[in-house]
C-alpha cells in the first residue's frame, strides 16, 4: 500500500469517525446535528487481510481558542517489530463555515514517545514555505465539505442505488475527490463503495449514520468495537510469515563475505512507497559493515520485560557464556557464538517467547534475533532485533530475515546476525524503512533488486 493511500484512507476514516454518541440537539440542520456528536470517543479494531493487527481511535475537542480539534490515532506494528502509531489532527475554525485551518500528522514508537517524523499537511507547504495562495484550490475548506458524505447519506433517504456525492479533499495542491456510491441499504444500515475501490457500512441511528466497518482496496480494513473491548485489547507485533523473495539481475558470489553492496530498487508501477525514505532519486541504496551511529534513535535498545524466573535464567546464561571477557565487543561475538551453536534452525511461521526458545531451542532468524537481544540485554548491553532484506544464497534471492544491532558506549553500532553466525552481519542486510508491516510486504511483492556495485573485506570474512 503507498503511503499516500494509507493517509488518504486515514483521512476519510476521520470523517466517518465523528459521528458516535449522538446527542439530542433543539437544531435539526444537519451539520448543526452532527457538530453537536463530535465529542464521543470512536474506536476500531484494524485488520489486514482478516488478521487483526492493530486499533484506530479518534476524539474531538473544543480548544481553549475556541476551535474544533479533531485527533485520530492509528496503532499498528511497524517493518522494524515494534507498535508505530501515527496522530493526525485536523482544526476547523468555530464559527461558519468551519473552515479547515490547520492539519498536521505526527509517527512515533509507541515504547518511545519521541516523534521520528512531524508533517504538516494543511495548509501546504514545499520546503517549510508555505505554498502561495493563488496555487492553492480556490474554494474554502469547512466543515460542510469534511462531512459531505455524511450530509449526503442524511439527505439520500430513498434505497436507489446510485451516485451519491464526491467528497473533496484538501490535501492535494490540485482540486481532488473521491466518488461514492449507494450500493445497498436497509432500514438499519446503508452500504457505500468509493471510486477508488473502498468498501463502508453504516448503521443508521436517529438519522445519524454511523461507521460500523470499512475494506481498503489493499486488504486494509476496520471494525467499531465498544470501549471495554478496546481497553481489553493487547496486540502485538506479528511473526513475519510471508515467504517473498526478491528476485535479483544476477548473483551474489560469496554473499556472507560482502562488506559493500549498492542495488538500486525497481518497482512496478515506480511507486516506493515507504522506501523513499532510504533510497536516492535513482531508487539507489547503498550498504556496509563499517560501524556507525544508527540513524533509528527512535528505537528502544533492549527486549521486552521477561518474568524473574526467565530473567535470572539470562542472567545465568550470561555470566557462563562472558566468564573473563570484559570487552563489549568481545562479549558480543560470544553471544553470537552461544545463540548460533544451541538453536536449531527451523524454517516455520509460529512465534514464540524467548523463554520457550530457550527450552525448546529451536526457532528460525526471528527467535535467534529476539533470543540475542534478550542476552544481550541481560549482559546490560544496548541491543535490539532489526527486521529486513537479506541475500540467501541457497536462492540467489533477498527474502525477509532477522538479525541485531548492538549500539556500544561511545555512540557506534555493530550489526551482528546469531542465525548466520555472524559477529559482523554481511552487506546484503538491509533493514526495512520505518514504517507499517503491511505497507512493506505490499512493496516487496512489487520489488526487483538490480546489483549495482559489491565489496569484500576479508576483515569481515567471519
Amino acid at each position: 500500500m503507498k503511503i499516500s493511500h494509507v493517509f488518504a484512507w486515514i483521512f476519510l476514516v476521520v470523517l466517518w469517525g465523528t459521528l458516535s454518541g449522538c446527542e439530542n440537539t433543539q437544531s435539526s440542520e444537519p451539520l448543526e446535528r452532527i457538530r453537536t456528536s463530535f465529542f464521543s470517543p470512536q474506536h476500531y479494531v484494524v485488520a489486514h487481510e482478516g488478521l487483526p493487527i492493530g486499533t484506530y481511535s479518534r476524539i474531538a475537542n473544543q480548544t481553549d481558542d475556541d476551535v474544533y480539534e479533531f485527533r485520530t490515532t492509528l496503532s499498528m506494528p511497524s517493518a522494524n517489530g515494534l507498535i508505530l502509531a501515527t496522530d493526525s489532527v485536523y482544526q476547523f475554525q468555530s464559527h461558519s463555515p468551519y473552515q479547515l485551518s490547520t492539519a498536521t500528522r505526527t509517527t512515533y514508537t509507541v515504547s518511545n514517545d519521541k516523534p521520528y517524523l512531524v508533517e504538516r499537511i494543511y495548509p501546504f507547504s514545499n520546503n517549510d514555505v508555505e505554498v502561495r495562495t493563488n496555487e492553492v484550490p480556490d474554494k474554502e475548506y469547512g466543515l460542510r465539505e469534511f462531512f459531505a458524505l455524511e450530509l449526503a447519506l442524511m439527505s439520500k433517504l430513498d434505497p436507489e442505488e446510485d451516485e451519491l456525492v464526491s467528497v473533496p479533499t484538501p490535501f492535494h495542491e490540485t482540486a481532488k475527490s473521491t466518488q461514492w456510491t449507494i450500493s445497498d441499504r436497509s432500514d438499519q444500515s446503508v452500504k457505500v463503495s468509493s471510486s477508488v475501490g473502498d468498501l463502508a457500512t453504516y448503521s443508521l441511528e436517529e438519522g445519524l449514520p454511523r461507521l460500523d466497518t470499512l475494506i481498503d482496496d489493499t486488504g486494509l480494513s476496520m471494525k467499531r468495537i465498544s470501549d471495554d473491548e478496546f481497553v481489553a485489547l493487547n496486540f502485538r507485533p506479528p511473526h513475519v510469515i510471508e515467504d517473498i523473495r526478491i528476485p535479483v539481475d544476477r548473483p551474489i558470489e560469496s554473499p556472507r563475505t560482502l562488506s559493500s553492496l549498492k542495488v538500486q530498487f525497481e518497482f512496478d508501477g515506480d511507486e516506493l512507497g515507504p522506501w523513499s525514505a532510504l533510497l536516492d532519486e535513482r531508487n539507489v541504496l547503498t550498504t556496509s559493515t563499517e560501524s556507525n551511529v544508527s540513524s533509528f534513535t527512535f528505537f528502544k535498545w533492549g527486549g521486552e520485560m521477561s518474568d524473574a524466573q526467565t530473567t535470572q535464567k539470562l542472567r545465568s546464561i550470561v555470566a557462563e557464556v562472558i566468564e573473563g571477557i570484559d570487552e563489549s565487543d568481545l562479549i558480543v561475538n560470544a553471544l553470537v557464538a552461544y545463540v548460533h551453536r544451541t538453536i536449531t534452525y527451523t524454517d516455520w511461521n509460529t512465534l514464540q517467547s524467548v523463554e520457550e526458545t530457550i527450552a525448546q531451542k529451536i526457532g528460525d532468524c526471528t527467535e535467534f534475533a529476539q533470543l540475542f537481544t534478550a542476552l544481550a540485554t541481560a549482559a546490560e548491553l544496548h541491543a535490539r532485533t532489526v527486521v529486513g532484506l537479506a541475500y540467501h544464497d541457497s536462492s540467489q534471492t533477498f527474502g525477509i530475515h532477522a538479525w541485531n544491532e548492538v549500539l556500544f558506549e561511545d555512540g557506534s553500532t555493530r550489526e551482528v546476525d546469531p542465525t548466520w553466525n555472524q559477529i559482523h552481519a554481511d552487506a546484503t542486510h538491509i533493514e526495512f524503512p520505518p514504517a507499517y508491516q503491511h505497507e512493506i510486504v505490499s512493496t516487496l511483492k512489487k520489488l526487483r533488486i538490480k546489483i549495482l556495485n559489491v565489496g569484500y573485506d576479508s576483515d569481515h570474512n567471519t
